[in-house]
């Protein structure tokens, strides 16, 4: 009997075995954490493109009309692809410098609140010329975790881009003509 305990205490076999279990659980967790992690830094570079088109797309237009807006949204939309859209809110707002204050010429949003007309805005100092126009593009994006184990509740993913007009000095919203869709909505 004192001959196998002694055996038992030399004996190396299944060290590995007892390591690995200690292990895996370790490996795994940081394995599918590298996963998530990946997923969701994805999704923001995505946020910040479409935001970055938004901005641009209306930028190069000398007036926006209902249709244009309805097509700035679904190009945006389909940047985003394919991700599920209703869980985005976007607005695309004209601003223009007055004694020093930024305020909203015009505003439209998908699933997001327009500024009001003359609404100021606070915004990152000397974007605007003097008595010049600025675009500005956002977008908020709510990130649910496809494995849910690492992030448990949703993430807001969000960016804001600031444009200069490229055409014109202020490009003008007509409200009149086509019909403003933002082509999907939230539940």
């Amino acid at each position: 009997m004192f001959n196998v305990s002694r055996k038992l205490k030399k004996s190396e076999d299944g060290i590995s075995a007892v390591e690995f279990a200690l292990i895996a659980p370790l490996m795994a967790i940081i394995y599918f954490g590298c996963i998530e992690l990946s997923l969701m830094m994805t999704l923001d570079r995505k946020v910040t493109g479409a935001t970055a088109a938004l901005g641009d797309l209306t930028s190069r237009a000398a007036s926006v009309n209902n249709d244009d807006l309805t097509d700035i949204f679904e190009a945006t939309r389909m940047i985003m692809q394919p991700n599920d859209m209703t869980k985005s809110r976007m607005r695309i707002t004209s601003l223009y410098e007055d004694s020093g204050d930024v305020k909203v010429a015009w505003s439209d949003g998908c699933n997001m609140a327009a500024y009001a007309e003359d609404q100021q805005i606070t915004i990152p100092a000397n974007l605007i010329p003097e008595d010049g126009t600025l675009i500005m593009s956002e977008i908020e994006y709510d990130y649910d975790s496809g494995i849910g184990y690492f992030f448990t509740t949703s993430k807001t993913l969000s960016d804001t881009f600031y444009l200069r007009p490229r055409r014109v000095d202020s490009i003008t919203r007509d409200r009149t003509s086509g019909s403003f869709s933002c082509a999907y909505a939230n539940p």
